[in-house]
């Protein structure tokens, strides 16, 4: 059975929809706008309410982000999942590769978090 849940930011320019499989425990967040220090508590709500071991984190619709979100991402909320990111955005590329997060972040093809059928960008490279 798979369930969805969708939260969004008062302000409107954040929005993360949960997609969890419960059979299989697959859980991906769809992140989409800008995410800051005011908007990313709703990424912060969404990996608290995910009770897997691993999360993938789909970026490609991400606008902005900036160290709140990296933080966010690196914490896993508090259940402690491992979290990767997958198809991320050119804004997402730039603060995984400023901050030398990338590999601690970025799922690759061949990592456990990937998903089975791969996203149109699996690296930063590609993003640009």
């Amino acid at each position: 059975m798979l369930t969805a849940h969708t939260a969004r930011h008062s302000s409107g320019r954040a929005e993360v929809t949960a997609y969890q499989d419960a059979h299989s425990g697959r859980c991906v967040l769809y992140a989409q706008g800008v995410f800051d220090a005011v908007t990313t508590e709703v990424l912060g709500q969404a990996l608290a309410r995910t009770r897997v071991s691993r999360i993938e984190v789909d970026c490609s619709a991400v606008t902005f982000a900036d160290v709140a979100f990296l933080r966010a991402l690196l914490s896993g909320g508090s259940s402690g999942a491992r979290v990767a990111v997958t198809a991320p955005s050119l804004a997402v590329c730039r603060l995984l590769e400023a901050t030398g997060s990338t590999g601690l972040l970025l799922a690759t093809r061949n990592s456990p978090a990937a998903p089975a059928t791969p996203p149109a960008r699996t690296s930063c490279v590609q993003a640009r």
